[in-house]
């Protein structure tokens, strides 16, 4: 644990206590007092919450690994059905099964087991604070907005204490972290109205619950057939990017690395949201799909281009926007391929904008883009030393840069130096004067 933060691991620490104090000390307390048809529903919904747990999905996210599952709708069930105790604890060992299979690291589980135990105990309290709990959930308006209201309290503990351990790990303050990774309408509609179902068929018979399954695992796996054709539609347009680039040897991996530099900047910009931050990195590693619509004679020509073949290479940018606007997942990115480069002087192309009319996306791509290209070989010139380069990217700033993305540039670079001076050192390099910066 030494390169987690301190936050992160005092707040670690802090949540295992925490549960562990509620929940351990109210079973120590009280213990279990469930009937014979309540510990085999108990025992189904854990059962049931372990398997859909192997069908979760991988949710997109810029520095940290995440995933959504069915598993919070059975949790949240646990909390309508059971006293707050027992559906902590019943919640906390599903949570250790499944995290214990997947041979996660101790505070990974800890983590995990404490803050879903808290969650479902909040959404319990919630509830039985509320109800009437000698109805179903569903069988009175006292009883709907209690799930309701239990169904936020399970979200609110859930997503926070997330919020508060993995925020200092991507640099982002905990409240934007929260707004980024918190669904409204999973919390208001999809979460209560699934969660409640499960009381009420297990009144029937506790069997009854198994049922549920069919519904809860088929939308899932259509979700996760979804995200499969997203996984794979990303990989092919990055294939593509990667095929054009293997046509030219000078350029080949400029993406991959542009990317990098992009990742490096938003680094040193924790305001800018997580969700931001991703669709900024997945232009980034697209930015230069349109060459794919430009002739080879004008993108590979190794002299000094005519104003025909520079206006040719210009459209790569409109030509790039227009192939990734007709897919869903790269909508949002459409904008800041079209414009990575414009100039904060207004003189750059397609449209001629300027300053924060260019988007933020756009610009950060722009510096990192154009220092790429000034420190890689091409056809006409040597690649530039890094100082050098680095000195023209803040000669630059505020004339063809935004100067705050220019200044995170910096900061961020600071730790590249060495391995930049080292990369150096083994190849030759010859200074030559730069008129202007242009990745095309």
């Amino acid at each position: 644990m030494s390169d987690v933060p301190l936050r992160t691991r005092v707040s670690c620490v802090t949540l295992a206590v925490v549960a562990t104090v509620i929940i351990g000390g109210g079973l120590l307390r009280n213990g279990v007092d469930l009937t014979r048809k309540e510990w085999l529903v108990a025992v189904l919904l854990l059962a049931m919450i372990v398997v859909v747990e192997n069908f979760k999905i991988d949710f997109p996210h810029a520095s940290v690994d995440m995933w959504i599952s069915v598993g919070a709708i059975l949790s949240l069930a646990a909390a309508l059905t059971f006293d707050p105790i027992a559906a902590g604890l019943l919640v906390m060992i599903a949570a250790f099964i499944n995290d214990a299979w997947d041979r996660l690291k101790p505070i990974q589980i800890a983590v995990n087991v404490s803050n879903l135990g808290l969650a479902a105990f909040a959404g319990s309290l919630s509830y039985i604070s509320i109800a009437d709990t000698a109805l179903l959930p569903l069988s009175s308006p006292q009883n709907i907005a209690a799930t309701i209201i239990a169904a936020c309290a399970y979200t609110l503990v859930n997503t926070w204490s997330l919020a508060i351990v993995l925020a200092p790990i991507v640099g982002q303050s905990t409240y934007r972290f929260w707004r980024a990774n918190i669904g409204v309408t999973y919390v208001f509609v999809a979460l209560p109205a699934m969660g409640s179902l499960v009381p009420l068929v297990a009144e029937q018979h506790p069997l009854a619950v198994l049922v549920l399954m069919v519904p809860l695992l088929g939308s899932h796996l259509a979700q996760r057939a979804l995200r499969k054709v997203q996984h794979e539609t990303r990989a092919t347009i990055e294939s593509l990017v990667d095929a054009l680039e293997i046509r030219d040897s000078y350029t080949h991996n400029h993406s991959v690395r542009v990317t990098n530099y992009v990742q490096n900047i938003l680094r040193q910009m924790p305001q800018i949201p997580s969700a931001t931050r991703q669709l900024i990195a997945d232009a980034a590693r697209v930015h230069d799909l349109g060459k794919m619509g430009v002739r080879d004679t004008a993108l590979l020509k190794p002299g000094r281009l005519t104003d025909e073949e520079f206006e040719e290479i210009k459209r790569h940018s409109v030509i790039g926007a227009d192939l990734i606007g007709n897919l869903e997942m790269y909508r949002t990115s459409v904008a800041i391929v079209r414009h990575h480069h414009e100039r904060w002087d207004g003189k750059g192309y397609p449209d001629g904008i300027r300053g924060e009319e260019i988007p933020l996306g756009a610009r950060i791509i722009a510096v990192a883009d154009s220092f790429d290209a000034m420190t890689s070989d091409r056809p006409y010139r040597r690649a530039m030393e890094f100082n050098a380069a680095m000195a023209e990217i803040r000669r630059n700033s505020g004339i063809q840069f935004d100067p705050a993305v220019v200044e995170a540039f910096e900061s961020a670079m600071q730790s590249e130096v060495e391995p930049v001076r080292q990369r150096e050192a083994l190849t030759e390099t010859v200074e030559r004067p730069v008129s202007a910066i242009s990745a095309a």
